[in-house]
Formats: C-alpha cells, structure tokens, sequence
C-alpha cells in the first residue's frame, strides 16, 4: 500500500497520538469449512486533541518471517469526549500468529489516519504494536507505545472529487442511458453468456492490453469484494500486475485469514496490494457479525460491475446470482468514492434525489436529500415498497425484520403493500429462510419440518405467497443455490447489490442500486421466472 511520497505534508501526530496497544489470549474460530484456527485479539487506544468530529482509522501491517507483510484496516470509536479532546479506541481486531501458509509474526506495526474536515491526514510514523516474542505466551498483555523503533509511514489515502461526484449524479439523473448498464445472471453456469466471469476477464485483458498500448493510461484494478479465493481471478490478477497493472484488492478479513487457500497465500506473496477489513461494530439490532461485503470491481476509469456475487466461481459455480455492468466514467467515480472511503479515505458527500432513475447508495455513503438528511440502502428499500402500486416481486437471500427511520421495518411495509392491495411475491432461499445451524446436516424431510425464521413466518401469516427454492438434487447439508438480493417493483424499478434486507447489513460495507427502466426490469422479471421452473420450489 505504498504511495507519494511525503512533500510538505499535514501529519496526524499534531492531532492524535497513539497511547497503549493490548493484546489478548488466543480466541478459538472455526471457518466455513470447519478448520480450526487460534487467533489474538488486540486493541489500540489514541488520545486525540481535538472534539469528537475527528476519526481515526488505523492501517495494521503485520510481518511475518517468510518475508510478507499483511495489511488491515481498523476503525475506532470515541470515549471521555470533551468539547476539545477525546480518546479513540480501535473496534476488536484479530491476528493470527501461527499460520499454515507463511511465516510467524515477527512484528506488528500500524499507521493511522486522522479525518478531519473532509481531509485524511496520514501519520508520519509507522509504530510497533506488538513484537514477534509478545505472541509467544498465551496471555493478555498491554505495552505503552512510543516512538522507539518507529519508521517512515509510506501509505497515502486518497479522495475523490466531491464536485466531479455531483456533477456525475445531476448529469445521470438526466441521461440515464449514459450508464450503459446490463444486468448479469450466474445461473449457476458459468459458461452462460449473461454470467460474469467472462466480462471480468475480458475487461482484465482489456486493462492489460491498454497498458501495452499506452503506458501512461488509466491502467488500474480495483477489487472490493467480501471474497475474491477464485484461482482463474487470482492468476488474472497477478499476471496484470506483473504486465505493470496497479492492481489493490480489499476484502473481508475473515477470507484473507481464517483460511488455508493457496490462492490467498500466492496473492500475499506477489505483492498485489491486498487490504483486510475489520468491521466490528456493536449495536443491539445486529442479527450476525457485520463485514465488509460489498462486491465491485471498478477496471481503469470507465467499466466497472457490481452485485450479489463473490468471485469464488471455483467453489460455488453452482449460484445463482445477479448484479450490474456500466461502461461509464460517473459510475466509476461513484465506486471510486466508497473504495477509497474503505482503503482510508474520507468519504466525499454529494447531493441525490431518492425519485432519480438511477441511485447507487453505500451504507456509510453521504448521499444527501434537499432536507440534508442522507439516504441509504435501508431508506431506499422502505421507500420503494412504500410507493409500490401494482406489484413487488423479490428474490432474496435472507430476509430479517430490517429496520427503517421511524421503527418500522421492511416486513410492516411488505404487509402494508399487500393489504393496500400490491401483489407481493417472495422467493427464498428454502435453506437460510429457516431457524437453526445452516451448516448441520438435515435430511429433506427433516428441513422441510425446520422452523420458519420469525420474519418470513409473519409475511406467511399476513398472506403473503412465498416460495421456498432448493437444489434439484439432495446433500447432506440441504442446499439452495440462491444467493442473489433483488426485487422489481411494479414491473420498471430494480432494487440489486450486495445489501441483504436485515440489519447486520446496515453495519456492514454494502451496495444498493436503484433504477428505473422497464428495459432493465424485464431481465429481472425473466430470471425469476426461471428460477420457479427450474428449482425445487415449495410454496407456503
């Protein structure tokens, strides 16, 4: 993560300096794939002299003795506030010091970056957390950090141009066909001419190909993706960076630790920019622990595409999923926007109209109304089946009570629809739409006997039709290729991204689109049509 140099830069230090770090006992997780894996909790505390409008997020950069170093982002949250000053404390992050792919901690550094005033501020310093020997007792420890031992920070956040930005809404707000949007659809076939994979290649290639041609041309990758352990995307990333592609991934931090996948180790050691996030909120209305979750890949400055899926096409092909391509500069820029904002950057606010015929809204975006309130995925989704006159046809991962601005939640305004008289439809994914461990197995006639989950049970209750979609063939583990999260409202508005309706979402990092355009609704109506002939459907 390695940018400009430092010039007559503005420093963090004269605005927040770091304090103690403390590291944890051993804390046993289990991944998806039930392996065992023995990670340190650690925290870091600031004392900050300014008010509580300051923020910090702080850039981890663990070593290892194999020669590679991982990086992660933390955010912090503020304590003891004074009109003046204040403390942050970084949320829970974990490491993990004894990995099977590379070598052992040898030293925990950080950096740190201040927000203020629409400004990201670098630390001049990278500071020891922690020492390779502190992680070789299991117990909890707390050391004072200092300047001892501090080197050069070298990493730069970036931000967007907040008037490029509202320059872009207001023009599509006009001149929605600019976007060049096309709906795409796994179908669980990757070979199928609507699936992603082939437009993500290509447009890789395309990157590589522009770099040859021009080498001064806008030749980046930028991959914001929950998971990205795709062996065909891995390679394709390695080889542009090696063909001289600036190439920066973020993921999840689970995905780049809590595994032994070889294509995460081999991405660690080619020296591709791979970020962890942590995003460790606590909030009494979150159902399961939030991460980040966005899923888009932005390629140099004009073609980008986003959606419901991972790219891990090596392992769950079998998916149906859906999202959006555009071949447009404003669109980019708007992606640019949250994926700097993730990397470190200060997230840019513009102005929006919730009734355009295009919204690409982020869960920590500063999308502004005329009222200066902003508009989120949450918002818009309430808002939408608010207005709803004919009809609401969904197709969704899971479905929670998620909740709106006055205390109402997505499941009030679905059976409020219904009883103005809306035609509400539902599919599900049968698997995750029902109570208990998702990853015991079950036979068919014991999940079909499983408990709705307490949502989807009350839109059962209020009449409202819901198909339940499994596999056509039995498991061990009953499965459901659904993963997708969109619905069609009145046969010309699409709701489609990364955002699952539940409130862990709305603590997560995740995307929604809204657009009008009875041209893009018609692929949408297509696939769910599809998808009731062609799975095992139970309706209840």
């Amino acid at each position: 993560m390695r940018e400009s140099g430092k010039g007559n830069m503005e420093f963090a230090e004269r605005l927040a300096a770091p304090v103690d770090g403390e590291l944890g006992k051993s804390v046993r997780i289990l991944n998806d794939f039930k392996e065992v894996f023995f990670l340190r909790w650690g925290r870091i505390r600031f004392d900050a002299a300014w008010g509580s409008s300051l923020n910090i997020k702080v850039i981890l950069k663990v070593h290892r003795s194999c020669g590679i170093c991982e990086h992660f982002i933390v955010d912090t949250d503020s304590c003891e506030v004074r009109w003046n000053a204040h403390k942050r404390v970084t949320r829970d992050f974990y490491i993990h010091p004894f990995p099977a792919k590379h070598g052992r901690v040898t030293c925990v550094k950080f950096s740190y970056i201040v927000h203020l005033k629409e400004r990201s501020i670098p630390s001049e310093f990278d500071y020891i957390f922690m020492d390779g020997h502190h992680f070789n007792a299991d117990c909890h420890q707390r050391r004072s950090i200092t300047n001892q031992w501090a080197t050069p920070n070298e990493l730069r956040a970036h931000e967007v141009d907040a008037s490029l930005l509202q320059r872009d809404v207001d023009w599509y707000n006009h001149h929605m066909e600019s976007l060049n949007a096309i709906p795409k659809f796994t179908r669980g076939v990757y070979q199928h001419p609507f699936h992603p994979k082939r437009y993500i290649h290509d447009n890789i290639d395309k990157i590589i190909h522009g770099k040859h041609a021009d080498s001064k041309g806008p030749s980046t990758i930028k991959v914001s993706v929950d998971c990205i352990d795709d062996t065909d995307f891995i390679d394709h990333l390695i080889y542009a960076s090696e063909n001289r592609v600036k190439v920066q991934c973020i993921v999840d931090w689970r995905k780049m630790t809590l595994t032994n996948s070889e294509s995460y180790a081999r991405l660690k050691r080619s020296g591709v920019e791979l970020l962890g996030v942590f995003c460790t909120p606590r909030d009494p209305l979150i159902e399961v622990a939030p991460d980040m979750h966005t899923k888009f890949i932005i390629f140099g400055d004009q073609d980008c595409i986003l959606g419901s899926f991972n790219i891990t096409f090596d392992r769950w092909w079998a998916n149906w999923e859906s999202g959006f391509t555009f071949h447009s500069h404003g669109v980019c820029r708007l992606l640019d926007n949250v994926f700097q904002s993730i990397r470190g950057g200060h997230i840019q606010r513009y102005g929006i109209d919730p009734l355009s015929p295009f919204n690409l809204l982020y869960t920590f975006g500063r999308h502004t109304m005329l009222n200066g309130k902003t508009y989120r995925p949450h918002h818009a989704i309430l808002s939408e089946i608010h207005r709803a006159e004919r009809s609401i046809k969904a197709c969704l991962f899971l479905l929670g009570e998620l909740q709106g601005e006055h205390n109402d939640s997505v499941v009030d305004a679905l059976i409020q629809a219904r009883r103005r008289g809306v035609d509400v439809q539902i599919v599900f994914n049968g698997h995750m739409a029902r109570q208990g461990n998702p990853a015991r197995e079950y036979s068919m006639k014991q999940e079909l006997e499983r408990p709705l989950l307490p949502a989807i049970s009350r839109l059962r209750q209020a009449g409202i039709p819901i198909a339940l979609a499994y596999g056509l063939t039995d498991h061990a583990v009953p499965y459901s290729p659904l993963h997708s999260k969109y619905c069609i409202i009145d046969e010309r508005i699409v709701l489609d991204g990364s955002f699952n309706w539940y409130n862990t979402s709305v603590f997560s990092h995740d995307l929604l689109v809204v657009a009008a355009s009875q041209e893009l609704a018609r692929p949408y109506l297509h696939e769910l049509h599809q998808i009731l002939r062609s799975f095992r459907v139970y309706w209840i």
